[in-house]
């Protein structure tokens, strides 16, 4: 029987089901077996719970539990779970609701914070989290440029005083005429030159009070227009011209004659807030000088607007800019007139200019698909996404190139067909029992040289040797050796010690070559830090480590060696973006601009530099580029690195440095091998104790205390496998000691290091013995 699940379900109605009726979202969490198990489940789990909602319009959606998803309690219809988090159908799973930052009303800030949020941001409409920033400019920058212009502005009521809209004038004049380096004192003389240049018959009187947009431009309403003059036109009566052009769409009525039943019906769609008026009397209401628009206008452009045009960023705005051109507000055009009220034919149009020239297109039907920049590919079911990718940098391609990009076989796949037509072995194309891919290996042993000397270079051996014909004599050896058919394993020993023996076995000239790569391959492990959890893991070696080495081969930096830049610049990455949320539900992604229009880009350090060297009389050189992030985006916005050329500079250096072969061995990824780094570490770590006898005599004891444990633990063994493991493991550190002893004349140590290592393989050999002796008595 299969393991259940847990699976996560909601239900959530239309608006109209639940303004009619009352109708909640739900959510569901229980077990299953699956996901087909899982839906018939939960549809009859929720006609069981709500009977009575089976005649209203509910949308399913189902998906599996996973770490970290929120999720109601199991086994219970949960009825507030997804009005505290939302479902993104992006994603198919509940997320945490996103608290959108609230308005700032403008009104109610001071002169000096009025005048820093315009200076920063050039316009009213701010939230929260952008008012910090623009306060910056009155405390922390205040020696700033735009610093001097908000205390200059602030030290000329007159201006203070001013709707945003003309204070927004004055700030663009004083950029455009005070250089970068100016002081308030001279921003305020262009001030007053900008006041005494305004024309006084088009101040606005301060006594006179103007409804205004949400960003505080003027919304009109004191020119003449096709209303009654008797009647007051404000917002309340805008939305309800936008509702009777909603209603308009339905059917056809005299826009100037009304009847209550129209009139009804549009104060309907405004209470119930029936797609698409909120989307668009938000966008009218926006719309500078908005009320001085005629009645027949409004009316026209929400009838003919596009179906769904709402649902695009930034298209209705572009709609309303292209339609919204009336210029005599009190006589409306008469084709326009008679589209709104429904009687326009296609004859009364003959012989009359367009009213306008650029109708919008209706808007395409998904699917649609695209390429990445990385060569993937992808599927957009609707037009928005693939708006959104493709401002990410990706490419619209036909539905057949989908096909044939999403079929071609992958990058892995042809590499390993590569490898194999070059003879290489790979695992589930090459034929294991292939003759050149068998071969036997003996039972490592330990070889006594005498005078107790013993090694163990058939355990540290490159690989085994083939197995000899066995005489007559030695059956009892035949009997112990055992033959292995696999393929080659590569090992920290096939790939370390081979390079080590290539390298000796080079001629003269190669030898000379490699001399300097040689003497500086080898890491010392105290100046190495691994790295994980930062999108890689690896080894990072210590910058100024790789430069003392350096010192150490050539001499000091700046008279033997030493380094030229020879460009340094920043190299813009990907396009800034933003979320883009709609009644709290992720939209797209937003593409930032700067404020002529173009792109603001991630910005990344590069610096190239030439490390010269000299060694004798040659001097040589070698090339090589470093980077970093400068400014880039995080999950807490916007950040930027000030040690960024610093960081580009280590950089560059380390993989000049590494050219050269120092620190080889990481770059080579033997320190991705666990028995190399057991290795390395234990030869550092004997050569670094070799002038400290208080080391030296800790270093032995500690190898006692694990060759006893080792012992212990051989002896414990349940399987053959397992005890020559772990005596292979410690043989590996005994003999790096006891060559460490010879070496330095201790040969007495040496002698005791062979002797506990004879021991130990005697040890060995009884246990696996023993188990052997079991398995045949069992079998």
């Amino acid at each position: 029987m299969s393991e259940l699940k847990v699976y996560i379900g909601a239900y959530i109605p239309d608006e109209k089901s639940i303004e009619e009726n009352g109708a909640r979202k739900v959510a569901y969490a229980f077990e299953a077996r699956d996901e087909k198990h899982a839906r018939a489940k939960l549809s009859f789990a929720f006609i069981e719970e709500y009977p009575g909602a089976q005649d209203a319009a509910f949308k399913s959606f189902l998906c599996e539990d996973a770490p970290g998803m929120p999720r109601p309690t199991l086994n219970v219809w949960d009825e507030n779970f997804l009005y505290e988090y939302d479902w993104s159908e992006e994603l198919g799973h509940p997320v945490t609701r996103i608290e959108e930052p609230k308005s700032v009303d403008f009104n109610k800030l001071s002169g000096e914070q009025k005048i820093a949020v315009l200076v920063k941001y050039s316009t009213a409409d701010i939230t929260t989290d952008m008012l910090p920033d623009a306060l910056e400019l009155t405390q922390d920058e205040a020696g700033t440029f735009p610093g001097h212009i908000v205390e200059a502005i602030s030290k000329t009521p007159a201006i203070v005083a001013m709707y945003p809209e003309r204070i927004i004038e004055a700030i663009q004049y004083v950029v455009k005429k005070c250089a970068t380096t100016s002081k308030w004192p001279d921003i305020k003389a262009q001030l007053a030159n900008w006041q005494s240049g305004l024309n006084p018959e088009r101040t606005e009187p301060e006594s006179t009070e103007k409804l205004r947009t949400p960003s505080g431009t003027t919304a009109g309403g004191g020119n003449p227009t096709d209303r009654n003059p008797d009647v007051v036109h404000d917002f309340n009566s805008l939305a309800l011209e936008i509702a009777l052009g909603i209603h308009a769409r339905a059917m056809d009525f005299d826009i100037y004659n009304l009847r209550s039943a129209h009139i009804n019906r549009a104060k309907e769609i405004i209470k119930y807030k029936e797609k698409p008026f909120p989307a668009l009397f938000d966008a009218f209401r926006n719309t500078p000088g908005v009320l001085d628009y005629s009645r027949a206008m409004i009316i026209y452009a929400v009838k003919t607007a596009p179906e769904n045009i709402e649902s695009t960023p930034g298209k209705l705005s572009h709609y309303l800019n292209t339609t919204l051109t009336e210029s005599d507000h009190e006589h409306p055009d008469p084709r326009m007139i008679a589209i709104a009220c429904g009687t326009h034919t296609d004859e009364s149009s003959q012989g009359e200019p367009a009213l306008q020239e650029d109708t919008p297109e209706p808007e395409r039907q998904g699917p649609f698909y695209y390429r990445t920049p990385q060569g993937e590919v992808g599927r957009a079911n609707k037009l928005v996404k693939l708006t959104a990718v493709i401002e990410q940098g990706c490419e619209e391609i036909t539905r057949e190139q989908y096909t044939e990009l999403k079929n071609a076989p992958s990058y892995d796949d042809v590499s390993k067909q590569l490898a194999a037509q070059r003879g290489e072995y790979v695992e589930g194309i090459s034929d294991p029992n292939d003759p050149k891919w068998v071969k036997t290996e003996v039972q490592p042993e330990v070889k006594n040289h005498g005078n107790g000397v013993f090694s163990i270079d058939g355990l540290m051996g490159e690989q085994a040797k083939p197995a000899a014909p066995v005489a007559s004599g030695e059956g009892e050896k035949a009997e112990e050796a055992r033959v292995v058919a696999t393929p080659t394993p590569v090992d920290f020993q096939s790939v370390a010690a081979s390079l080590e023996k290539d390298m000796a076995n080079k001629n003269d000239e190669a030898q000379d070559n490699l001399a300097i790569w040689r003497s500086v391959m080898r890491t010392d492990p105290r100046f190495t830090k691994q790295m994980a959890g930062m999108g890689f893991e690896g080894t990072s070696i210590n910058a100024e480590y790789m430069i003392m080495r350096a010192t150490e081969i050539f001499g000091p930096i700046g008279s033997r060696w030493g380094f030229e830049i020879l460009e340094d610049q920043m190299i813009p990455g990907a396009p800034f973006s933003e979320a883009v949320y709609e009644d709290k539900k992720f939209i797209c992604n937003r593409m930032l601009r700067d404020g002529d229009g173009t792109l603001l880009y991630e910005q990344n350090h590069s610096i190239k530099i030439r490390l010269w060297y000299q060694i004798g009389a040659d001097e040589g050189s070698v090339y090589a580029y470093g980077a970093t992030p400068y400014m880039f985006k995080t999950k807490h916005g916007i950040k930027c690195d000030g040690e960024a050329q610093k960081k580009s500079l280590t950089d560059a250096l380390k993989k000049a440095l590494s050219l050269l072969g120092f620190s080889a061995d990481v770059w080579l990824g033997l320190y991705d091998l666990p028995e190399y780094l057991a290795e390395n570490n234990t030869e550092f770590a004997i050569k670094n104790a070799s002038e400290k006898a208080e080391d030296i005599t800790r270093l032995r004891a500690e190898l006692d205390e694990k060759m006893t444990s080792v012992a212990n633990t051989i002896e414990t063994a349940v399987t053959p496998n397992e005890a020559k493991k772990v005596f292979d493991t410690l043989a590996r550190e005994i003999e790096i000691h006891r060559k460490a002893a010879e070496a330095k004349g201790d040969a007495e140590h040496a002698k005791y290091l062979a002797s506990r290592l004879r021991r130990l393989n005697t040890i060995k050999d009884a246990r696996i013995k023993s188990l052997n002796e079991q398995q045949e008595q069992t079998a």
